[in-house]
C-alpha cells in the first residue's frame, strides 16, 4: 500500500500532512511513502529528510494521486481534485471542508473515491486519529494571541476582559492562555456540567449561552474568542446585531469557527472587518499555521494512526 503526501497550496498553510519523522514510521510499517517536492517546507522539512526517513519524491500532485491508494493532506487543494488521475478504492484523508465542499465530496463518492474528514471523526474515537482537537487547542491558543494583538491600549486601570465562547478544546485552550496571560475570564456553554472544567481551565465566571446579552450589558468585554461548534454541524450564532451593538468601540471578536458558520453575525472568512461602532471581527481558517513546526507533529501524528488503521 502506497501513501501520498501532498504539497499544500492554500494561502498561508504551512503544516504538513506527514513529518519525515512519520514518513519513517509508514516505511516501517511496511507502507511506500510518495510525498511531492516541497511539502514539507514551511513547516521547516527539507526535501532531503524525506528521503532519508525511505520516502520517494515527486514533483507534480497529479504523480501523488497515479502512485497513491491514499493520498493526504492538511486542507483540500486549491486545484480542481476531479481533474488529478483518480481511480475507484482511492482514499483522500485530511481536512475536508464537508460543509462547503458537500458536493464535490458526492461527486467523488460516486466515482467510488473515499473523503476521510477529520472533522467529522467522532470525538471518542481516540486522541490517535483525532487530529481535530489536537489543531483545535493550537487554534485556540493562537486566538487568544492574536485577538491581543489586534486590541487598542487598554486605557482602563484593570485586566483585559476575555469572553470565550464554547468549552470545547479550543475554548478551553483560550480560556488557559486567557488566565496565564493574567486576563479577568468569562466563559459560555452550553450546557451546566461544562462549568467545572471552564473554571479549572481558568474561567472566573461560567454562564449559560443564553446569558450572553446580560453579561455584554453588565461588563465590558474587551475580547470575544467564538469557539462554539459541535463536531460536523454548523456553529450557532450567539453574537447578533444586538450583541455587537453592547460592545465597547476597540472590543475585538476572533472567530474560530467561521468555516462552519460563525458565531458572530458579522464574521466574514479570512477576513478582518471593522464594524461602524468600532468592533473588530476577525476569521482565519488556518490558525494552527501560525505554529507550523508543532502543528504538523500534532497533525502527522494523527494522519499517521489513520493511515496504519487502513494498511492492507
Amino acid at each position: 500500500m502506497i501513501a501520498g503526501v501532498l504539497r499544500e497550496t492554500a494561502a498561508d498553510e504551512r503544516r504538513v500532512a506527514v513529518t519525515p519523522a512519520d514518513a519513517r514510521r509508514l516505511v516501517t510499517a511496511g507502507l511506500d511513502v510518495v510525498a511531492e517536492t516541497g511539502a514539507g517546507t514551511g513547516a521547516g522539512f527539507d526535501d532531503s529528510a524525506y528521503e532519508c526517513a525511505g520516502a520517494r519524491l515527486v514533483s507534480d500532485p497529479a504523480t501523488v494521486f497515479r502512485a497513491a491508494d491514499l493520498v493526504t493532506w492538511v486542507k483540500p487543494p486549491l486545484y480542481e481534485l476531479e481533474s488529478m488521475p483518480l481511480r475507484p478504492g482511492h482514499v483522500l484523508i485530511g481536512f475536508q471542508d464537508p460543509l462547503a465542499r458537500a458536493a464535490s465530496i458526492a461527486r467523488l463518492r460516486r466515482r467510488r473515491v473515499e473523503s476521510v474528514a477529520f472533522e467529522q471523526v467522532p470525538a471518542d474515537s481516540g486522541e490517535d486519529i483525532d487530529a481535530l482537537s489536537a489543531m483545535s487547542r493550537i487554534a485556540g491558543e493562537v486566538a487568544h494571541e492574536e485577538g491581543h494583538g489586534l486590541l487598542t491600549a487598554n486605557d482602563h486601570d484593570r485586566p483585559v476582559r476575555t469572553l470565550v465562547l464554547g468549552c470545547g478544546h479550543a475554548g478551553l485552550a483560550a480560556l488557559a492562555a486567557s488566565a496565564r496571560h493574567g486576563d479577568e475570564t468569562f466563559a459560555v456553554g452550553h450546557r451546566p456540567e461544562q462549568r467545572h472544567r471552564a473554571i479549572r481551565h481558568g474561567a472566573s465566571r461560567f454562564l449559560l449561552d443564553l446569558e450572553i446579552p446580560a453579561l455584554l450589558a453588565d461588563e465590558q468585554i474587551d475580547l470575544i474568542i467564538c469557539a462554539a461548534v459541535r463536531r460536523g454541524s454548523p456553529a450557532p450564532i450567539l453574537l447578533g446585531a444586538a450583541e455587537i451593538s453592547a460592545l465597547r468601540p476597540g472590543a475585538v471578536v476572533v472567530d474560530l469557527v467561521g468555516k462552519a458558520g460563525g458565531n458572530c453575525v458579522a464574521t466574514e472568512i479570512n477576513a478582518t472587518v471593522s464594524l461602524p461602532g468600532g468592533v473588530t471581527v476577525t476569521h482565519r481558517s488556518n490558525y494552527p499555521s501560525r505554529r507550523p513546526v508543532t502543528a504538523s507533529h500534532a497533525y502527522s501524528a494523527a494522519v499517521t494512526a489513520m493511515l496504519l488503521t487502513r494498511r492492507r
